[in-house]
């Protein structure tokens, strides 16, 4: 088998794979054995017709196209490896030469990662610089407050305006503003008990600071208008009124930072709850710093190359955004369809917008390939074993069920190239460079 590449624009690849005539003989052979018992020749028992006969009543032709077909199975992947290639897309197969007695020669046309000549990028870990800041005593601080306020009780404040950080029951009723105030609208909403934690930003914008200051069964009218970019076109840029009454007012009360709050969550002293929490703010520091770093070196980086980005690469990470784009919409109880409308925007548009981020996405995925392969990083199955692990623990699943999961539908793999693209991230994050080349500790 002969096999020449052809670059061709928007990183289609054209294979074009050549095969001896002994090698289409052996396989007209295979494919007579497979086609014969599919006709009728009178005389003669299904199956069990001679080949001359055979192709005197039905013709070689079928055995030649079964031949073809199956030489096209077998050296296709063949192919491929040959030629460097790795297909993104489904192929498409042109026959260029088909006769008995000839070389077998097909075309395959298929979109397919583009060639990448990686630039240099050794300076740049070892010109950025990674600095992790040490912990600062206001931060800590700010860490152990937040401790404080995750232990805090919910308290009766029924005597006390509302504040922020608050939890309030309101009877609430919404309408929509209409230019006769004599006619009222249908109430949009109506609630007899909901509750609402002021300064959380889960109620609608402007909501939560006007009921800042009111006071237990006092009734109230607010009036705000919903954001332009509001998930409900019902609401979305529209006057509203709610009526308004708190009718419970809670308060968080604190515990103090000392010993009995470090016992309760499950530490023996403020001492020791003091280093945990400098340990968290240091982890969070030093993730934050290799991120920035990160992004400094993958933005210069970007900078250095030019590649031909696959538009089924970029196809898939927009269906990945939007499916994203669901989950989100989802937990308010809205969908694309609502948000799409809120906006006035038709699916294509909306493709289109999350095109260039899509892009960015795929040339950062392939670059982050390339400097795996010429770092030689790679996933061990025991990493793999541990992600599997941490999967099943989050999704509460057998580990086995998890596993058997991924193999079966083929997705294995795909988690395997996730996690050298976080390998890679993690290696372009943290690794610093001397003036050598080495590592520094």
């Amino acid at each position: 088998m002969q096999v020449a590449l052809q670059r061709l624009p928007n990183s289609v690849a054209r294979i074009t794979v050549t095969i001896d005539p002994s090698d289409l003989s052996v396989a007209m052979d295979k494919a007579f054995r497979s086609v014969v018992g599919k006709y009728n020749v009178p005389g003669f028992r299904r199956g069990k017709v001679p080949r001359p006969i055979f192709e005197r009543f039905v013709g070689s032709e079928v055995i030649l196209q079964e031949a073809a077909q199956q030489l096209v199975q077998n050296r296709y992947l063949e192919a491929l490896s040959e030629a460097s290639v790795e297909p993104v897309a489904e192929p498409k197969i042109n026959i260029v030469k088909l006769d008995v007695g000839e070389p077998f020669e097909f075309d395959i046309e298929v979109e397919s990662k583009p060639e990448l000549n990686l630039p240099a990028y050794h300076d740049l870990l070892r010109e950025e610089p990674l600095e992790i800041p040490e912990p600062t005593e206001e931060q800590i601080d700010q860490e152990l407050a937040a401790v404080a306020k995750e232990q805090a009780q919910m308290v009766p404040a029924d005597d006390e305006p509302v504040s922020k950080g608050n939890r309030v029951v309101l009877n609430l009723e919404g309408y929509l503003e209409t230019e006769d105030e004599s006619e009222d609208s249908e109430a949009f909403v109506e609630d007899e008990s909901y509750t609402l934690e002021i300064g959380s930003g889960t109620a609608v914008e402007g909501l939560e600071d006007q009921l800042i200051g009111l006071r237990v069964n006092e009734p109230q009218t607010i009036r705000l208008t919903y954001p332009e970019n509001h998930p409900d076109v019902n609401l979305s840029g529209k006057p509203v009124r709610f009526e308004i009454t708190v009718i419970e007012n809670k308060r968080p009360d604190i515990p103090e930072i000392n010993d009995e709050l470090a016992k309760a969550v499950g530490l023996e002293s403020l001492q020791e709850l003091h280093e945990h929490v400098k340990e968290n703010v240091k982890n969070r520091l030093e993730t934050q710093a290799k991120n920035d770093r990160l992004a400094r070196v993958m933005g210069k980086l970007k900078e250095r190359v030019s590649v031909d980005v696959p538009e089924s690469l970029v196809s898939d990470a927009i269906h990945s955004q939007l499916r994203e784009l669901e989950l989100s919409l989802a937990q308010i109880g809205a969908n694309t369809q609502e948000f799409l409308d809120s906006r006035q925007m038709t699916p294509e548009a909306l493709h289109e917008q999350l095109r260039p981020s899509a892009e960015e996405q795929v040339k950062e995925e392939l670059l982050m390939e390339a400097i795996a392969k010429a770092e030689k990083l790679d996933v061990s199955e025991e990493e793999i074993a541990e992600i599997i692990a941490s999967l099943a623990d989050t999704y509460r699943q057998p580990v086995d069920d998890m596993l058997r999961y991924y193999k079966k539908t083929g997705e294995m793999e795909l988690l395997r190239a996730s996690a050298l693209i976080s390998k890679t991230r993690d290696y372009l994050a943290s690794t610093v460079l001397d003036k050598e080349g080495e590592s520094e500790e």
